[in-house]
């Protein structure tokens, strides 16, 4: 791959050990002779003669890869500020399960090392987009990295939302509310609500319902070549539409929301990890098998 020197810096927590990554990262660059733009909310933190970028926006434009420092949430953050562009994103995880970040502060330097002299691989994951339409007219679009969701807001009554893949009619969904998700997003909000895991690199979208009224209504994998499209019935709660928990919109009686794939954003990667030691290891899959001494 190609060299990249210049990185935007991103971190939005105060981590016990953010204020050791950043300083190492400021540190880093400085005997290497690579220039680092830190987000404004770094500003308190960052060493003396760092650069400071003026916006959020700068952050990006300036930089040939942005670095997230935290956990997932953060990744999607700087996703959506780098607006789901080809420009890659690299995670330093300073969070929890950290499916979407791929270094650990104690490799710091070496894996930013690695990505300066080219030697990573690039993954393309999902991006979600959702459209609310009101009354004919195009209310706001959003897009998702992992999720677009819909759920109750102020009263705790159950939801009425219809749901078609493409033409095709599923069913009336009475529940909290109704997640869709793309595979990257199958292990956050959808998983805790009994969604399946999903291979990233597999073509499709999943539809979770929210605590369903029916027991019946269960989690569905479909193929991310046609659009979802759900439509708010009459007398709901107030409910909310929402994106990677980011972007957000009241929504109507007969509004409709329109969820298409439209295509990647990058990620950057060291590691040829497999996927399933990913989950082995963020999961803890086979743990108790292996202190039975069980494993095959």
């Amino acid at each position: 791959m190609l060299p990249i020197n210049s990185f935007g810096v991103v971190a939005f927590s105060e981590h016990p050990h953010l204020h050791d990554v950043i300083a190492r990262i400021a540190d880093w660059s400085r005997r290497q002779d690579v220039s680092v733009t830190f987000h404004p909310f770094l500003a308190p933190i960052a060493p003396k003669g760092s650069t400071i970028a003026s916006d959020e926006k700068t952050v990006a434009a300036s930089s040939d890869a942005v670095i997230s420092v935290g956990g997932d949430g953060t990744f999607l953050s700087v996703a959506h500020l780098c607006r789901f562009t080809q420009k890659p994103v690299i995670g330093i995880n300073l969070g929890g399960l950290g499916f979407l970040t791929d270094i650990g502060p104690e490799n710091l330097e070496e894996s930013l090392e690695k990505i300066k002299a080219g030697n990573y691989s690039i993954i393309s994951r999902m991006v979600l987009e959702a459209c609310l339409h009101r009354h004919d007219a195009k209310i706001c679009r959003f897009n998702a990295l992992n999720d677009i969701f819909i759920n109750r807001i102020n009263i705790p009554k159950l939801a009425s939302i219809s749901a078609w893949y493409g033409d095709d009619f599923i069913a009336d969904f009475n529940a909290d509310g109704i997640i869709i998700a793309s595979p990257s997003g199958s292990t956050a909000y959808s998983l805790s609500c009994g969604g399946p895991i999903v291979e990233p690199n597999v073509n499709a979208m999943l539809l979770t319902p929210i605590c369903p009224h029916s027991l019946s209504e269960r989690p569905l994998v479909l193929p991310a070549t046609k659009p979802i499209r759900l439509r708010i019935n009459e007398r709901n709660p107030d409910l909310l539409l929402c994106a990677d928990g980011l972007d957000s919109a009241k929504l109507r009686g007969n509004d409709e929301v329109i969820v298409s794939c439209i295509g990647g954003t990058n990620l950057i990667q060291l590691a040829e990890q497999s996927y399933f030691s990913l989950l082995r290891t963020k999961l803890s899959w086979g743990t108790v098998a292996k202190r039975n001494g069980n494993r095959p």
